[in-house]
């Protein structure tokens, strides 16, 4: 008999899916002091890698939330990238492509390898750390929505007894199946399914082929595999990926056996000792959702984009997902800002979605133009550059907004991720990107005094040079390098206005004439209290 809890919990937000998307969606929730539940019908965290590359934007967040250590020791330097043998047993690796972390001179974190079933446990721990609660065992049933929230079922997975959840805002991370967003009838656009294949985990001592060289990913042209080291170098386990193609037997015990037969041709050892833990088949896909919003309900994650595995950027573009929406659902529901902030998330997150699988599709076809550390910090939002007013004559002059930018070659104009500048404050070494995150931040520089208390709820910092001393009041830190004025695009007293995201809002070259009116329209607009675009 089936039971009905008729007990309606009230929360602020539900997030249905509770794997690496939906638990950093809580995490950034939690930071910001947001109620929040996560609902998820497995029992517990990814036991399967699935996701392994950590760029340097998630390494960020996971930064700004506390858990960047934790990462970069649950999992693995690198190197990044492809080497291609014949066999393991091969006496030369030949590399394809760039190795190296190109993200180190430009970020404070740089990437990590780290495996998704050690990265979710880190996420859950620091979310529930932070008031989150997270729920296992129970999936979503059904939602009705009004114009004051959402009313959700749900049902244990063991299918016994429902609850109902009344929220302000749901969240769908439920995947690329996404039954929230099938009960919705959100359509998704793109190419398609790209075909099935098979991941499977297994334990073998490689060491006698490999013979101590750093072999992290290795395509073996002789058993038509891809291969992975999992884990890191004091717990090592291994994972190949091949395809399903018809007539290969897909039961469990087949695919086990298939896997056996695949590993000892790429280590060229028929008789290799191996173990395998697991096998399973999983199709890939290149889609993203129409829309990311309906009402009061957000995808996010896998539901609002799914791409294949090339570049790694599928995991990571839904962390960036729940951190781009986070700060604004913590705004509106403390009142800080309007509600038509929300708009923004679809405005901003679907572009980069479309962006990204098709960066992702042309890494397949190995005709991609841009470098990874391109999509993983030069993303841009085009509609934030569009629709802030009081554009500055330097915004102006740099003409149209793009959707992506060389991170090394940062333009600082509205849209854009605010760039990283080493800085010193009272002899400790810090980034700019630490100063974000609690409200909007207003940088200027030495001659930037006049902009103290400039406007409401917009904390001013001071960036001076290393010879500049520290006069005038407030906070001030001290441009280790001296190249704060030149990665923000403005000169002697301009101001730069970054977003709790760390993306920049507003900009202006100088202290000119009415730069303060300015600054106020601009904060109207990017707290959704006035149109956008409107008059100055």
């Amino acid at each position: 008999m089936r039971d009905q809890d008729n007990t309606e919990r009230q929360v602020r937000v539900l997030i249905v899916g509770g794997s690496l998307s939906g638990l950093s969606a809580a995490l950034f929730l939690a930071a910001k002091g947001v109620e929040c539940l996560v609902v998820e019908q497995r029992p517990g965290t990814s036991v399967h890698p699935r996701a392994r590359l950590v760029t340097a934007r998630s390494m960020e967040l996971f930064r700004s939330v506390g858990i960047e250590e934790a990462v970069r020791k649950a999992g693995d330097p690198g190197p990044i990238g492809f080497v291609v043998v014949d066999t393991l047993a091969d006496a030369h690796y030949a590399p394809t492509g760039n190795h190296h972390d190109e993200t180190l001179d430009i970020s404070p974190t740089g990437m990590r390898l780290c495996d998704q079933q050690q990265l979710e446990p880190l996420v859950l721990a620091r979310a529930r750390e932070l008031g989150a609660e997270v729920r296992f065992g129970t999936r979503f049933e059904s939602l009705v929505q009004d114009e004051d929230g959402v009313t959700a079922t749900l049902r244990q997975a063991d299918g016994s007894a429902t609850s109902v959840v009344r929220c302000d805002y749901l969240l769908a991370a439920d995947g690329i199946r996404s039954p929230v967003r099938e009960s919705l009838g959100i359509g998704r656009h793109g190419p398609g399914p790209l075909g099935r294949s098979v991941s499977a985990i297994f334990d073998a001592d490689l060491e006698p082929v490999i013979r101590g060289r750093r072999a992290m990913a290795v395509i073996v042209k002789r058993a038509g595999s891809f291969l992975f080291a999992r884990g890191n170098s004091e717990a090592r386990r291994w994972q190949l990926g091949f395809p399903l193609f018809e007539g290969i037997d897909s039961s469990p015990e087949g695919l086990r056996e298939r896997t056996r037969e695949l590993v000892r041709t790429a280590a060229d050892d028929p008789e290799l000792d191996l173990t395998v833990h697991s096998a399973m088949a999983w199709e890939s896909a290149a889609l993203v959702a129409d829309r990311f919003r309906d009402g009061r309900v957000f995808l996010v994650g896998d539901s609002a984009h799914a791409m294949p595995p090339a570049g790694g950027f599928g995991g990571n573009t839904g962390v960036q997902d729940g951190h781009n929406l986070a700060w604004k659902l913590a705004a509106v529901l403390d009142g800080s800002a309007g509600a038509a902030l929300l708009d923004t998330y679809d405005a901003e997150r679907r572009p980069i979605a479309d962006f990204t699988v098709q960066e992702t599709m042309a890494r397949i076809g190995q005709s991609s133009t841009e470098s990874r550390a391109t999509v993983q910090l030069g993303y841009c939002y085009p509609s934030l550059w569009a629709t802030v007013p009081c554009k500055d004559a330097c915004d102006m002059a740099d003409g149209e907004a793009v959707i992506a930018e060389n991170p090394h070659e940062p333009s600082g104009r509205p849209g854009t991720r605010a760039p990283h500048v080493v800085l010193d404050h009272g002899g400790r070494t810090t980034s700019t990107l630490d100063l974000f995150g609690d409200g909007f931040v207003l940088m200027t520089d030495a001659q930037g005094e006049l902009w103290q208390a400039s406007v409401p709820g917009v904390t001013v910092l001071r960036i001076v040079g290393p010879g500049d001393g520290t006069p005038g009041e407030g906070p001030v830190y001290v441009d280790v390098h001296g190249t704060f004025r030149a990665l923000y695009g403005i000169g002697p007293g301009g101001a730069v206005l970054v977003r709790p995201d760390g993306f920049i809002g507003w900009r202006t070259a100088s202290d000119s004439v009415g730069a303060r009116d300015r600054l106020g329209a601009a904060m109207l607009a990017l707290t959704g209290r006035a149109p956008a675009g409107g008059p100055c």
